[in-house]
């Protein structure tokens, strides 16, 4: 009795937490956005490369530790012992000058541009990951829906066969629509599983039993003017460049001045005689003469680094920033347009026009082969508006990154 009631228990359990009986969970593009964000391995290692720029920056402000040399002194033959003292502190010209501090404040500025350009491109990437995914879940519900529909006109076309009214040939054409949809339906879902795998590695979960909303967005703005006043306070490629020039500068005027100039400490010493009447005080500086090492090896890298800085700023100079963010935003624009078109006007018509031939073939007022056509172009409506929708997103993310920032922020 008891062995039964455990397995009816089990049972029970099973019944409300196997993920074949429970109910799909549904997601919104937001709410995986913000899982994205938390568990993100690239925002991890961007992170990561934050701290160790600002560690170079503290570094880089830092004065060297100072030296405290303490000598006691017994001149032979004689009681007591004397001291010497002598305190110095290693200075850098560059130091002096200032130009560390800029340094650092470069480096701390450059970090920061890179880690918020490095949360837009995961925001982006997530965005059109979740588009991939909703887009091949509607898609193969779509083949499966018309395959479906495909059986059940297939009957239709028999019975009308078997009265006279219809060509026998129309039925295996429904049928073979059928066989070949569940086949395509198939193929889709193959493709939905790379994707959703992809997905799942950005956010640290599975999406196998989740339902995932229609993506939204607010309209592209129309004004250029104002995207690129946008554009100009935000953390983009060009923005990053420049400041990355401006990074590699500090850090070579750095390395030249260091090179150029001996680094020197002031020294503070005292001295006393063993028997102690004798005591001296004294100030004087140590000179470090860049003799055999002028800081050859930190100008050499300081000097790449320019030098790559100044190649990707050529690459941009020729596409100025205006025309680059009007092409986009006019593509953005009408892309995302003939997107809302398909799905609020284009495709309304066509299943209206799909459920109205097939009532007159009931009738007996429309043939076989019309209904055949008339749903081949709905599919193919259906198909084409789901495209346009990950063409628009494309589209969008390509501005935003060019832009630096999404466009809900643009005020």
């Amino acid at each position: 009795m008891k062995k039964t009631l455990i397995w009816q228990l089990a049972l029970v359990t099973l019944l409300f937490v196997s993920p074949a009986f429970a109910e799909q969970t549904s997601l919104t593009l937001d709410q995986v956005i913000k899982e994205s964000l938390q568990k993100n391995t690239s925002l991890f290692r961007a992170q990561r490369d934050y701290d160790d720029k600002l560690a170079t920056a503290t570094e880089t402000t830092l004065l060297d530790n100072p030296e405290l040399q303490v000598d006691v002194v017994r001149d032979k033959g004689q009681g007591g012992t004397g001291t010497d003292l002598e305190f110095t502190q290693p200075l850098k010209f560059s130091q002096i000058s200032g130009s560390r501090a800029g340094y650092a404040n470069a480096l701390s500025n450059i970090a920061s541009m890179e880690q918020k350009y490095e949360v837009l491109k995961v925001i982006n990437e997530t965005t059109v990951l979740y588009t991939q995914a909703w887009l091949l879940s509607e898609r193969k519900k779509l083949y499966e829906s018309y395959a479906d529909d495909a059986d059940k006109m297939k009957k239709l076309v028999k019975e009308s066969a078997g009265q006279g009214q219809t060509s026998p040939a129309a039925s295996h054409l429904f049928s073979s629509d059928a066989s070949k949809l569940r086949v395509d339906a198939n193929a889709v879902d193959a493709e939905l599983r790379q994707v959703r795998t992809d997905l799942a590695r950005l956010t640290g979960r599975s999406y196998q039993h989740v339902r995932l909303e229609r993506p939204s967005f607010i309209a592209v703005p129309t004004d250029t003017e104002r995207l690129l006043a946008f554009a100009q306070t935000q953390s983009n490629v060009r923005n990053l460049i420049k400041n990355r020039i401006q990074t590699a500068e500090q850090r070579l005027s750095v390395a030249r001045q260091d090179a150029a100039m001996p680094e020197f400490g002031p020294r503070v010493f005292y001295s006393r005689s063993p028997n102690g009447d004798d005591q001296s005080y004294g100030i004087g500086v140590a000179l470090r003469i860049p003799l055999w090492n002028q800081n050859d090896a930190e100008r050499k890298r300081a000097n790449a680094e320019l030098r790559q800085a100044k190649s990707e700023a050529d690459l941009y100079s020729g596409l100025p920033q205006q025309d680059v963010i009007a092409e986009l935003q006019q593509s953005a624009s009408a892309l995302q347009e003939r997107a809302d078109s398909y799905f609020d006007n284009i495709l309304p018509g066509y299943r209206k026009s799909y459920e109205m031939t097939r009532s007159m073939f009931r009738q007996g007022q429309a043939d076989a082969l019309e209904v055949w056509q008339v749903r081949e172009k709905l599919l193919s409506s259906e198909n084409e508006a789901l495209d346009a929708l990950a063409q628009a997103v494309n589209a969008r993310g390509t501005l935003e990154l060019e832009l630096g920032g999404k466009l809900e922020e643009v005020k």
